[in-house]
């Protein structure tokens, strides 16, 4: 049985390497010519953290978040946009086949409702290093790879 790749949710923390996770959902979208849903989710603060930071910068926690959402989105766009279009080749892709997308919520749900939502087939997020050599998935990835009912793709940090 041959499974088609068609959609693909690449989840990013948008860590250091971020770009290097998402050349690899890149990739493998050009190999399948599947179409790239990249989201990010913000995971939502506490409600002391949030008038804390309101008051400290003298707005109310609405504008807050609506800026950190923001700031997420624009994050997003500059570091798709330095991927796929710096280089020709297989690390590029057609804007067409690329959304992205911010949401509040707790990662792992989220991961697995856009996946669900968009009907993906392939779900691609990256892995931390700690040390060396030791290489472990964070604690949202071995969730998030525990629950999906769809292949996930967990791609180590790279040297």
């Amino acid at each position: 049985m041959t499974h088609q790749i068609k959609k693909i949710l690449y989840a990013t923390d948008l860590s250091k390497a971020a770009p290097q996770f998402f050349q690899y959902a890149v990739f493998i979208a050009n190999q399948h010519n599947a179409h790239i849903t990249s989201l990010h989710v913000m995971e939502e603060p506490s409600q002391d953290a949030i008038l804390a930071l309101a008051s400290y910068l003298g707005k109310d926690k609405s504008q807050v978040m609506a800026q950190k959402g923001k700031g997420a989105i624009e994050e997003m766009e500059a570091r798709v946009k330095r991927i796929c279009f710096s280089t020709p080749g297989e690390n590029t892709i057609d804007p067409a086949r690329l959304t992205i997308k911010v949401v509040k919520g707790y990662p792992e749900a989220e991961i697995l409702k856009a996946s669900k939502n968009i009907e993906a087939d392939l779900i691609i997020m990256g892995a931390h290093e700690k040390g060396f050599t030791h290489t472990f998935l964070g604690s949202v990835a071995k969730r998030v790879l525990r629950r999906s009912r769809i292949p996930v793709l967990i791609v180590p940090v790279g040297r």
